[in-house]
């Protein structure tokens, strides 16, 4: 590891195990973030607060049964995952006001954001999140304006720099030229996943890569609102007053990336009790870290 780079959260969580309370804190916060980001885009800020705080408690009361680090992204995943089951896994979109928004709605954002976009951009997006449209018919309509997924990852990115910039959204992540290994997200904030595992992989990928967890969280209200049809064809024929550019909100907190450790042996099955006082720290460190979410998001 270099010496700027910081731990992941597997690293963190040995340092942990060996009695290291800050490497614990920091740990508890990124999967933190990490919980917000996978409950925004999948239930929204509302809906999502009581899985996201159930969450975070149950990953702070059972931490000290993982063993192994290798474990810990399997283990905190099926923590969130649980309460995801709980709470119907996904909502079919909406319009949900945020902090981030400054509690303006999303839909009358991207009314408006629509008109600095291409027609091009406006009808892949529609495309990509309208339920009714079959993959396949998005995919002919990107490899038609400039090919799959490219089309697809530059019009989401088009937008969400023309609402940072005509709308005063504060996104942090909005690339002019996209890693085209980011493909898969569009199409994980739309629903379109080929399966519950390939959503799970996804997940899993949302705690190795910073930027990409900050971008799937700090959107997901866009998302949403997307899914309901914010850029239907017609909705196009309402006109929207302009809104006056508010001051800059908080952005979403990073999760810095993952690397998959070598295994190690495993602990004995009684935790030490450096590791559950660990384990109380850790605890109080999700509890203050979603009342931060609450503030910044405003709930």
């Amino acid at each position: 590891m270099s010496e700027n780079q910081a731990p992941n959260p597997q690293q963190l969580f040995k340092q942990w195990q060996n009695g290291d309370a800050e490497a614990g804190q920091a740990m508890a916060s990124m999967v933190t973030d990490w919980y917000y980001a996978i409950t925004a885009v999948r239930l929204g800020d509302r809906r999502g607060r009581e899985p996201l705080e159930r969450a975070c408690a149950a990953f702070a009361a059972g931490i000290t049964t993982v063993s192994r680090s290798g474990e810990l992204v399997e283990w905190a995943h099926s923590v969130v995952q649980r309460e995801l089951n709980a709470a119907g896994m996904r909502t079919e979109g909406g319009d949900f006001p945020n902090a981030l928004t400054h509690q303006r709605s999303p839909t009358e954002l991207l009314a408006r954001a629509r008109a600095g976009l291409s027609q091009e951009q406006v009808e892949l997006l529609h495309l990509a999140f309208d339920p009714s449209v079959s993959l396949t018919r998005l995919i002919d309509a990107t490899e038609a304006r400039g090919g799959w997924p490219l089309a697809l990852l530059d019009a989401r990115y088009a937008l969400k720099r023309r609402l940072r910039e005509g709308e005063g959204v504060n996104f942090s992540v909005a690339p002019s030229n996209p890693d085209l290994d980011r493909a898969p997200m569009p199409l994980y904030e739309a629903a379109r996943m080929a399966s519950a595992d390939e959503e799970r992989v996804f997940e899993h990928w949302l705690l190795s890569d910073l930027d990409l967890c900050r971008d799937v969280a700090e959107f997901a209200t866009f998302a949403h609102a997307l899914r309901a049809g914010a850029f239907s064809p017609l909705r196009a024929a309402t006109p929207v007053a302009p809104a006056l550019r508010p001051a800059s909100a908080a952005a979403v907190r990073p999760a810095p990336p993952v690397a998959e450790p070598p295994p190690e042996e495993a602990l004995p099955t009684k935790p030490p009790t450096r590791l559950v006082i660990g384990a109380v720290v850790v605890f109080l460190v999700v509890l203050a870290a979603i009342v931060l979410y609450i503030a910044i998001y405003g709930f």
